[in-house]
């Protein structure tokens, strides 16, 4: 049984599409097996997107008071292949580039990422979800730690 971490970011609570995200992640037969609300920390925030915040650090300062400014609901979602229908029911980082059907596509706006992030603006997309196992094992330990995963 595959296991991956599932953000609804505070754009997501703030829009009132918790049950909606749920509703798609158990229609994909996947199972939330532990869920909280917190708000994160700049550490958690800056830990999760270091990649993108070492691509583009003209973000970071958004990228922060976005994650940090509400809670957010973090996951813990299994099931036969939940990383890759995670990835399907949330759709890509650019919400304009984003299959019809996903969460960022339906509900995350006409964001175009690729003209965004060069003027140091944060695409506001909904929910977050791990993209690999490795990600998966690393956010859990990220956000859960041993206690709770």
């Amino acid at each position: 049984m595959e296991k991956t971490v599932v953000m609804i970011k505070p754009d997501g609570i703030q829009k009132n599409l918790v049950g909606e995200i749920t509703r798609r992640i158990e229609q994909e037969g996947l199972m939330i097996v532990f869920s909280k609300t917190v708000k994160l920390t700049e550490k958690q925030v800056c830990e999760l997107y270091k990649d993108s915040l070492e691509k583009f650090p003209q973000i970071k300062k958004e990228m922060v008071e976005y994650m940090t400014e509400a809670p957010s609901i973090l996951m813990i979602v299994e099931g036969d292949g939940a990383i890759q229908k995670m990835r399907k029911i949330r759709g890509l980082t650019n919400p304009a580039k984003s299959p019809v059907g996903s969460v960022r596509r339906d509900f995350a706006g006409d964001y175009d990422t690729d003209e965004l992030t060069p003027k140091g603006k944060v695409t506001k997309n909904i929910m977050h979800s791990s993209g690999t196992k490795e990600e998966a094992d690393f956010e859990t330990k990220l956000f859960f730690g041993e206690n709770e995963a």
